[in-house]
């Protein structure tokens, strides 16, 4: 193997039970080289990350470091072999200072825990490593911006000698500036001799950044060749695969968008601070509009603002054509909006409580009380049905949430909205973490809410979801909406194309925005 490659995968595969994830993939990154990988969710791209983080030591294939073979048995093992992974989602400590984030584990003295020594220790290797944080050592962490936040995680990185950084989307919550920075920044560490693998979605990003390509589809490598000989377009076919969008549209749900629906719920020039701006949108009796967009995008955010879990700094809400300010989320269910937020296990369930407690919850004052008073055959009948509907397993309404699985915590999620009986219903991540059988189940009762009048919004990292279900879609990027249409206006390598750049290079052959 030649001395300038830093990482050499050779037959990588992991397989989850009979389910094979990753499969014999083959990836070489080079010295002074900026690696790409891109692919769609599902591609195997977050289990590859995991394995070479240590997170998953029972894999098959070697991986090599500068030429010796790595066993990445556990996360520290990983790290002391050279590679070093900054997620999405940032490791730091809040509570703690710049200067014990950098140290956090490698405290210096045996006895006696010195803030003096740690901050001395923490400075000296921000000066070693030569990357200016824009921030004290002493500051806490807390406070600073995400720009900040990553500049420390690199730091901790290559404190530890890491020959390998991996970055998993690292500019999903950077403003434009702060991405032109650490894009310089990337490169003087490449040209320092550190390999990086740097994965985005946003694909014309990916293409003025970096030198090689990977692309990943079904667990394994479709290609791997310089960035620039790939248009983006290109990009988005690779990862699709002809055969994908093909079936993908024959999936498609027969499009119901009528503009002689009623409006039930209407934002007019919605914002919140500088995560959305402005948003105008229309959610109509009967339909499903899919929202499509990145994290960061303003999607989630868009969705609180909506059903009252955050109150918007402008713009005008309206519900059946009245001007409305939700109090908060209570205020909004008992005025028929309803929300399931992304995370269901910390937003959205009691899992110390049987799932009677759960399913109910939202009911209780619009259908199950009255004076203050719920009666408790009312409450194990209503259970009974949705258990029954939703085909929750074990079928067992006494049963505590937190002892299910993941697929069945979501059908008592949804059920719980359901039996709020809502005019809109908002769904984020609508089948995040679930099966093939219950993807099909939550599909098959979010069609029949529509079908039945309701108004639903849903917002999912998955298309081919959203092509699934949706009548209308809306395309939001950094904050603002920057398409709107019937589904069946927009193609799945378009749709790809548009939420990475903002600019499909079929343009004329979609709306504009409103």
């Amino acid at each position: 193997m030649s001395t300038d490659v830093r990482l050499q995968l050779s037959g990588l595969t992991k397989q989850f039970g009979s389910t094979v994830v990753l499969d014999h993939v083959n990836l070489e990154v080079r010295r002074g080289a900026i690696h790409g990988l891109i692919g769609q969710n599902g591609a195997g791209k977050s289990t590859l990350v995991k394995t070479l983080a240590g997170l998953y030591p029972d894999h098959e294939g070697a991986v090599r470091v500068d030429g010796l073979r790595v066993t990445l048995k556990n996360p520290r093992q990983s790290r002391a072999d050279g590679i070093a992974v900054i997620y999405q989602e940032f490791s730091l400590v809040s509570e703690m200072t710049v200067a014990e984030n950098l140290l956090l584990g490698r405290e210096p003295g045996l006895w006696r825990y010195s803030r003096r020594d740690i901050r001395k220790r923490a400075q000296a290797l921000v000066d070693r490593v030569g990357i200016e944080i824009g921030e004290g050592v002493d500051a806490p962490v807390s406070g600073l911006s995400p720009a900040i936040r990553q500049r420390i995680e690199i730091v901790k990185a290559l404190a530890e000698e890491a020959k390998v950084l991996i970055m998993d989307e690292p500019t999903a919550r950077l403003s434009e500036s702060e991405r032109h920075s650490l894009f310089g920044l990337v490169r003087r560490l490449a040209d320092s001799g550190v390999g990086i693998v740097f994965i985005s979605h946003y694909l014309e990003e990916v293409r003025d950044v970096t030198d090689w390509l990977t692309v990943m589809r079904n667990g394994r490598v479709v290609a791997s060749q310089p960035t620039k000989s790939l248009s983006v377009s290109q990009m988005a076919g690779l990862m699709l695969g002809e055969e994908f969008k093909q079936a993908l549209d024959a999936e498609r749900r027969a499009n119901h968008a009528d503009d002689s629906r009623r409006i039930v719920l209407r934002a007019e020039g919605v914002a919140s601070g500088e995560r959305l701006r402005g948003i105008d949108i229309d959610i109509r009796a009967g339909e499903i509009i899919g929202i499509a967009g990145l994290v960061g995008s303003g999607r989630t955010r868009l969705c609180r603002v909506l059903s009252g879990a955050e109150r918007p700094t402008a713009g005008v809400l309206k519900l059946n054509g009245h001007d409305i300010r939700f109090s908060g989320p209570q205020a909004a269910v008992a005025a028929g909006v309803v929300l399931i937020p992304e995370d269901r296990k910390y937003q959205a369930l009691s899992l110390q409580s049987p799932l009677t407690s759960n399913l109910v919850l939202m009911a209780l004052a619009k259908k199950l009380g009255r004076f203050g008073l719920v009666r408790r055959d009312s409450v194990r009948a209503l259970s009974e049905r949705l258990v029954t509907d939703l085909q929750v397993s074990p079928h067992n309404i006494d049963a505590i949430v937190g002892t299910l699985s993941g697929g069945n915590q979501q059908k008592v999620v949804l059920g719980k909205a359901i039996a709020a009986d809502p005019d809109v219903l908002i769904i984020d991540q609508p089948t995040a973490g679930v099966d093939i059988g219950t993807k099909a189940q939550i599909h098959r009762l979010l069609r029949d809410k529509a079908d039945a009048g309701a108004a639903i919004l849903v917002v999912s990292d998955d298309l081919e979801e959203l092509y699934a279900l949706s009548d209308r879609f809306q395309v939001l990027r950094r904050g603002e909406t920057i398409w709107k249409g019937t589904s069946d206006q927009v193609a799945y390598a378009e749709l790809v194309e548009l939420i990475s750049t903002g600019a499909p290079s079929l343009a004329g052959t979609l709306n504009d925005v409103d």
